[in-house]
């Protein structure tokens, strides 16, 4: 499609001007599409906030979740930036960084719907269903990357998403046992949401990304006639 109409201008300038805007929209969807953009801006907004929370500790709250607290709400977005100690941090980013980077390297097309919506739809179930208390941290945003691609895996009979689902689930360890209230002072519910919303989403982009590896064909050794043999005498 062109910009300008081809009775205004010449065919050398209007070729130009459709390049020109191509140019850019591809440049910006590029942008937004590759693989390392994402995971190192949601990387670099977690330790943003834990050096915040160092000098201003009250910050924990103020981005956090606290379920049907409506001045709280706004922790549907900030808290999966936001750590209680170093170790809570370094436990979620690399999982985090690893999910995100597999999701834009398979999924290039719907990767940025995919985490938006994980993001948002794992921190509304958060605030409506949870305890009464403050839910931080990044691991019901980590559920539900790792379930997506390992249902996904499954449903599409992918190896290459199955491999790289079973690779997040080892920098993830106690996946499994994290949906259930085995630990006290831990958000098994943003565990089970975010695995929830990994498993729907799944099936409802199914046709979308990467699908089944293709079939193998085997090839039947030709098996050469045995032609008549002449004797000559």
């Amino acid at each position: 499609m062109g910009f300008l109409k081809p009775s205004s201008i010449g065919l050398f300038t209007l070729q130009y001007s459709e390049n020109y805007f191509i140019l850019q929209i591809n440049y910006s969807s590029q942008v937004l599409r590759n693989k390392f953009t994402v995971p190192y801006i949601y990387l670099f907004l977690m330790v943003i906030s834990f050096i915040s929370g160092l000098a201003w500790p009250e910050i924990k709250q103020v981005m956090a979740i606290y379920p049907r607290n409506f001045h709280f709400l706004s922790g549907v977005f900030t808290t999966v930036f936001v750590h209680k100690d170093l170790e809570h941090l370094s436990s979620n980013s690399l999982p985090m960084f690893v999910c995100l980077f597999g999701l834009f390297y398979f999924y290039k097309e719907i990767a940025l719907k995919v985490t938006v919506i994980c993001h948002l739809l794992t921190g509304i179930l958060i605030w409506i269903f949870a305890r009464s208390a403050f839910h931080i941290g990044a691991s019901g945003l980590v559920y539900a990357l790792v379930l997506f691609v390992f249902t996904s895996g499954l449903i599409r009979k992918n190896k290459k998403l199955l491999v790289f689902a079973f690779i997040a689930l080892v920098f993830h360890s106690g996946l499994l046992w994290g949906v259930f209230p085995l630990e006290e002072g831990v958000s098994w519910e943003s565990h089970l949401f975010g695995a929830l919303v990994g498993i729907v989403l799944a099936f409802l982009f199914k046709n979308e990304g990467p699908q089944a590896d293709p079939p193998k064909i085997w090839d039947e050794e030709s098996e050469e006639p045995l032609g008549d043999e002449y004797l000559n005498l």
